[in-house]
């Protein structure tokens, strides 16, 4: 008889723990969000190592002239890339250097710099 009862008190419950963990795992894939692409905070190129500057954003490769604007929030810049013409690149620059990294950010729909700390990243 306890048995039963037990089992039935479980049974009402069950749609709750289902919510719960839904909404868990829901919660867990969201913070969990890795970036498509983000720039290195150094770069080497075997003489000297160069700290991470700002970062751009085109639509299409470098080539192409396609610099898109970025909108400003706060302490960060940010690009809606999301149905842009052609995959978007981030172009990371560094202070004091001739040189700068090419990414295809294939994937993300939006990118940003930000200020604290100093990052540049795409994001899915």
């Amino acid at each position: 008889m306890i048995s039963m009862n037990f089992i039935l008190l479980n049974t009402r419950k069950l749609p709750q723990y289902l919510l719960a963990l839904f909404f868990n795992i829901v919660s867990i894939y969201c913070l969990a969000q890795t970036p498509v692409v983000s720039c290195p905070s150094t770069f080497s190129d075997g003489h000297n190592v160069y700290r991470f500057k700002n970062a751009r954003v085109f639509d299409g490769p470098v080539e192409l002239n396609a610099e898109l604007k970025p909108e400003f929030k706060k302490d960060k810049q940010y690009w809606k890339v999301f149905g842009t013409k052609y995959d978007p690149f981030l172009i990371c620059t560094y202070a004091k250097a001739n040189h700068y990294i090419v990414f295809d950010a294939k994937g993300a729909s939006f990118c940003e710099v930000t200020d604290k700390p100093l990052q540049a990243r795409c994001m899915p």
